[in-house]
């Protein structure tokens, strides 16, 4: 009954070369059976991960626009 875990994470950089400002986005799958069907323990899991990504990615991709026009982040 060995469990394995999988991470993938990427930074990338934000607006100008010259601003030195960088975002980083992360995933972890853990928990995964080796003595189980690994495709059916998955399948919830990558579901999940892409509702995750477009909220992320939205909230991120406006993050990203305040700190291009110079505003202040917001809280939410």
């Amino acid at each position: 009954m060995a469990k394995v875990s999988m991470h993938l994470g990427f930074t990338f950089r934000v607006g100008d070369l010259s601003t030195n400002q960088y975002g980083r986005i992360d995933l972890s799958v853990d928990q995964i059976d080796t003595d189980l069907p690994i495709e059916e323990q998955i399948k919830d899991s990558k579901n999940a991960a892409e509702n995750i990504w477009e909220f992320v990615k939205e909230s991120v991709d406006i993050r990203i626009d305040e700190v291009l026009d110079g505003d202040e982040v917001s809280s939410g």
